[in-house]
């Protein structure tokens, strides 16, 4: 019989992969000028991973075969990756006072971000960024902004379920009910 305690986790973990996938691709796929920012490429690396981990890890739930000592070491480096790619987007949305202010300060903000303005170019010494608003005028770095600030929370989110996934993988290993099979010995989650 599954556990329900693992269901639920591999759950989380294919959720959030797949909203960290999907939100950073939409956020580079915005990219008007010049290249992805680095943040953002690291996401959809740490979604794709994620996304991957996270399949081979609910099939682990019904095909005996699968090394399971192996998958708690990939949800660590998953956990890692996971982490790496919150701060790293934190980080580069510290100036940010505000996603849906108007003042100008808060503007200024996300124009001049280089994750919510969606590029910018330097003709001479000026810097002009034409992808901060519609051609009617409406700012556009409210919702990346929003979307940049959704990314990182699931980040967290991949970070704390699949750390979960460690320590109850261990801690199942530990006890004899984890790694490999062996004839007659019971599963990881049973």
């Amino acid at each position: 019989m599954f556990s329900v305690f693992g269901i639920i986790l591999r759950g989380c973990l294919l959720l959030t992969a797949s909203v960290v996938l999907g939100v950073s691709v939409s956020l580079a796929k915005q990219q008007g000028d010049g290249p992805v920012p680095p943040q953002t490429g690291l996401g959809a690396f740490v979604g794709t991973a994620g996304l991957i981990v996270a399949v081979l890890g609910m099939a682990a739930l019904w095909i005996n075969r699968l090394n399971r000592k192996g998958l708690v070491y990939l949800d660590a480096l998953m956990s890692a990756f996971y982490l790496a790619a919150a701060i790293s987007l934190t980080l580069a949305m510290k100036g940010v006072s505000s996603c849906t202010a108007t003042d100008q300060a808060s503007q200024y903000s996300r124009f001049t971000n280089k994750i919510l303005n969606g590029g910018c170019v330097h003709p001479g010494k000026d810097t002009i960024c034409p992808y901060v608003t519609s051609a009617s005028g409406e700012d556009l770095t409210t919702a990346r902004c929003q979307m940049a600030e959704a990314d990182y929370t699931f980040e967290y989110g991949g970070f704390v379920f699949s750390l979960t996934m460690v320590v109850v993988g261990f801690i199942l290993h530990r006890r004899g009910r984890g790694g490999p099979p062996n004839a007659g010995s019971a599963t990881a989650f049973d």
